[in-house]
């Protein structure tokens, strides 16, 4: 998809960095896509849920598309422990064909650029007190045509059992600080997400129901999910719904265990014209 802009190079640089590490909040996987956000579910945006005591590593890699045909790439591997579980994660997001343009009206784009955002982070996780808590220190990088800017962002959670069949969770993510960008510093996207979460079985049939509550300072107003989580066997299936001023989203997405490897798709349908994001990810368990 092709976008044209219409300002001077100042201009765009300006508003670009105030958006461009939003990338931070895109889903990683197909699993995330299709649940949205969650601080319960395992290996949710909640670095807390991370937390693995074997037998073996477990690495992931997911390939997938966002808004505007920005394109994800991200791979996450996962050291287990009895104590504590460590792992290490990166993610890329790029965006092409973007067109420089003058206020005069040219046939021509002064020059066609592309955006990107990269990421590479380590986290731990354990249990603690009847809880199991995490974080994530990342560094982060953004290139704005001939402009970058870098920084470090820091996730923490946790998550706690109230009975066997309630949970709840709570995560701050990307709590940090960019370089300048031009004259003006990049904001990272800091985020407050809580969950309260509901299981519950029929039959052979498992399942979670979970509210969220999101709030960020890049978007005016508190998001809320709902979402739920089915697992009959070696399959699940997830169906979440995003409500939030002037934007409605609904996701959902299958999974499939067979042996050491999981497949996760997720697909999401929303109501901004710009796309539909969808997602796939391999998760292989380490010999």
């Amino acid at each position: 998809m092709r976008f044209i802009f219409k300002y001077s190079l100042l201009f765009i640089a300006s508003v670009l960095s105030g958006t461009g590490t939003q990338f931070l909040a895109t889903p990683s996987n197909g699993f995330e896509l299709a649940l949205g956000s969650n601080a319960i579910q395992k290996y949710s945006i909640n670095p807390a849920t991370h937390f693995i005591n074997g037998p073996t590593p477990t690495m992931g890699i997911s390939y997938g598309s966002w808004l505007a045909d920005s394109k994800i790439s991200a791979i996450k591997v996962s050291f287990p422990g009895q104590k504590i579980s460590y792992g290490f994660d990166l993610k890329y997001v790029n965006l092409d064909d973007l067109e420089l343009r003058s206020e005069r009206p040219t046939d021509n784009p002064l020059a066609t650029y592309g955006t990107s955002g990269f990421s590479l982070g380590g986290s731990f996780s354990k249990e603690w007190l009847g809880m199991d808590i995490g974080a994530v220190l990342r560094y982060v990088r953004i290139d704005l045509y001939t402009e970058n800017s870098s920084g470090l962002a820091v996730d923490i959670g946790i998550t706690r059992n109230i009975s066997s069949r309630i949970n709840i969770g709570t995560a701050i993510l990307n709590i940090g600080k960019m370089t300048a960008l031009r004259n003006e510093e990049p904001k990272l996207p800091l985020r407050f997400i809580t969950t309260a979460n509901y299981k519950y079985e029929i039959d052979q049939l498992e399942n979670d129901i979970a509210i969220t509550s999101e709030w960020s300072n890049l978007i005016n107003g508190s998001v809320f999910y709902v979402s739920t989580v089915s697992k009959w066997k070696s399959l699940s299936f997830c169906l979440s719904s995003k409500l939030a001023e002037s934007v409605t989203e609904i996701s959902g997405g299958l999974g499939l265990q067979f042996g050491m490897y999981r497949i996760n798709y997720g697909v999401r349908f929303g109501s901004q014209n710009l796309g539909m994001p969808q997602m796939i990810d391999l998760t292989i368990q380490l010999p």
